[in-house]
């Protein structure tokens, strides 16, 4: 388990490593991409991890996963979301949005699976809605972030969406419908450019909305 200070040396620190994927957690075919999210190790996280988790704070931020593992030593996280966040990371709860790991709470970011899967949803999702296996598996990950919403939607005063008109924002406002959450209840961060670009454009955002 990661803490708040691990994740401020990391992002003050010149030094990133690369943790690679294991073979049953790779997906390699849309069949791979079926198979997966029935992986016994994937499931025992989400209902043990993600559906268990103890609320520490009252705002809720949102942000997609990263090609590279662990997250935390991604350039869109380590010079991108977490930079940006880091006058508020001791007060909020912060989420990665992910294939197949649905939600994983950050402090979890360092452990496994979740720094042992490889699945690009550029080739598994994105222009392949059409296929039957492409809607199976679409349909559990928006059930599944539709149940983790419901439970904890009504825990948070606050929720922070930083996740630029990407594909993840796509499949959590289609969450959201599905749990009859309105998503104007949640406040959608706006980026122009990679994360690591818009880091002040990030960090004010989401200190306005805090202030409100």
């Amino acid at each position: 388990m990661i803490t708040i200070e691990q994740i401020k040396q990391i992002v003050n620190s010149n030094f990133r490593m690369r943790e690679p994927p294991i073979e049953k957690l790779t997906v390699k075919s849309l069949r791979d991409a079926v198979r997966i999210w029935n992986d016994p190790d994937v499931l025992d996280f989400y209902e043990n991890k993600a559906m268990k988790w103890q609320p520490k704070n009252k705002t809720a931020v949102f942000i997609p996963c990263s090609a590279w593992k662990p997250y935390f030593y991604s350039q869109s996280h380590k010079d991108g979301y977490l930079k940006a966040l880091m006058p508020f990371i001791a007060k909020i709860d912060l989420f990665v949005v992910s294939e197949p790991m649905v939600i994983v709470p950050y402090c979890y970011s360092d452990e496994y699976p979740v720094k042992n899967y490889d699945y690009d949803p550029n080739k598994y999702f994105k222009g392949k809605l059409s296929h039957p296996l492409v809607k199976q598996t679409l349909k559990v990950f928006v059930e599944r972030l539709s149940r983790w919403i419901v439970k904890f939607d009504g825990q948070y005063s606050k929720k922070i969406l930083i996740l630029p008109k990407s594909w993840h924002l796509k499949v959590f406002l289609r969450a959201l419908k599905q749990a009859r959450i309105p998503a104007s209840t949640y406040k959608i961060v706006s980026m122009s450019g990679r994360a690591f670009q818009s880091v002040e454009s990030i960090n004010q955002q989401v200190e306005e909305y805090l202030r409100t």
